[in-house]
This record gives structure tokens, sequence and C-alpha cells, in this order.
């Protein structure tokens, strides 16, 4: 490819560039991970066969890195940003919630470390129920969820957890780091991608000390708690 910098995009007088660019865009703006799985090959192979021009796409425009993470088929890309970067793209890239990072956290131990499903397919009320039937797990749950409720944690309801649990699966499914497959049977159940790799990553120390994480986690929401007191008086 020509230098990138005297080029002009040609990614974007592609014939598959009408939909498929802009699909992929959003996707990428919106902090999701695109890998070569059948629900998203058309922007994975988009992606693959222009990478260096959408790279300098992004870097150009928008001050934002395309990281391609993996090898073969288990490659993924997503756009590494920061705060000043997701100003800029004005994006619904955001953070994870407390409550999104526990669960991670707990899908990443109960799978990568505890391997407690042999597949990576995993049935949604198995998963649910290892979560509330764990031990070690559920103190720390429980501990989270009482201190946002304000209650104690024995009257938080099953209701709440499962909530809790389907929320962050559907929040990492648009992440890209599950995808839900209703066709196993009839059980609902959802796949582990390989982009669930970054989570790893991204939180490796939190996974051996989630009580420390909850703790801050729960510090943090009493530090807001104060300064919205404060506010008002």
């Amino acid at each position: 490819m020509e230098n990138a910098n005297t080029t002009k995009y040609s990614f974007l007088e592609s014939p598959d560039s009408v939909d498929t660019f802009s699909d992929m865009d959003n996707a990428l703006k919106n902090g999701q991970h695109i890998q070569n799985y059948p629900h998203e090959a058309d922007l994975f192979h988009f992606l693959e066969k222009f990478e260096e021009e959408i790279r300098y796409y992004y870097k150009n425009l928008f001050k934002v890195n395309l990281m391609c993470k993996g090898t073969d088929y288990d490659r993924y890309y997503y756009l590494d940003m920061d705060e000043e970067s997701r100003g800029i793209l004005k994006s619904k890239s955001k953070k994870l919630t407390p409550e999104y990072t526990l669960m991670g956290i707990l899908l990443l131990k109960i799978h990568r470390i505890d391997k407690y499903f042999g597949s990576s397919e995993i049935p949604v009320v198995e998963f649910i129920k290892a979560i509330k039937q764990n031990d070690e797990f559920k103190d720390d749950v429980y501990r989270l969820f009482a201190r946002r409720k304000e209650k104690e944690s024995t009257e938080i309801d099953e209701n709440t957890i499962d909530e809790w649990i389907k929320n962050s699966l559907r929040e990492f499914e648009r992440l890209g780091w599950i995808h839900f497959d209703r066709t196993v049977g009839n059980k609902e159940t959802f796949e582990i991608l390989p982009s669930i790799d970054r989570l790893f990553t991204m939180y490796s120390y939190e996974i051996h000390n989630i009580d420390r994480l909850v703790e801050e986690a729960n510090n943090d929401f009493a530090d807001e708690d104060f300064e919205e007191n404060e506010e008002e008086n």
C-alpha cells in the first residue's frame, strides 16, 4: 500500500463500504470487539482487507488506535479509547460499572480458571446457578448489591441477582465478548468469544482479588453519595 499520508481512504470507495463500513464504524465506536465469527464475519473481513488504511483513518481523524489482538481464527479488532478519545468520538463507549466488572471477573474465573464448564457454550440457567450456589462468589456479590441497595445482604432477593447477571451478559454481547445462541436445544445459551481475553488482560489483578474490587467499588459509591449530599446542602 502507498504511504497512507498521501493516499485517500480507498476503502470508502469499495463496493462493500456503503453498508459494511457504516456498521463497522458504529460497532467500533460503541466499544464493540469484532472477530471472525458468523454473526460479524463481513465486518471482520472488511477490517482485515483494509486494516492499515482503517487504522490510519481512526488515528488521523479521531486520535484513537485500532488494535488487533489474537492470532489466526482468534483474531479480533477494537478501538483503544481513553477518556480524551471518547470525547472526540462522542461515542457510547464507556467504562464498565462495578457491577458489570464483577460479573466479567466471575465469568472469567468460572470459565478460564476454575473450568467449571467443559465448553465455551454455556447455558444461561446453568451459569446463573453456578454464580448463586458458589459460596466463594456469593458473599462478594451480595455485599456489592447490599451497599448499593442500602439493605442488609440477606435482604437482596434472587430476582435482583438474576437481573444483574442477565443485564451483564447482554452488555458483554454488545461489547463482542460473548454471543447468544438460542438454537441449542431449548436452552438459552451463550458462547464465549476470543475477545474475552481483553477482559482477562484488563482485570488480571482483580480476578484474584475480588474482595478488593468490591471494597473499592463500595468506597467509590460512598464517596459519590457523600458528594451528592454535599451538593444538596
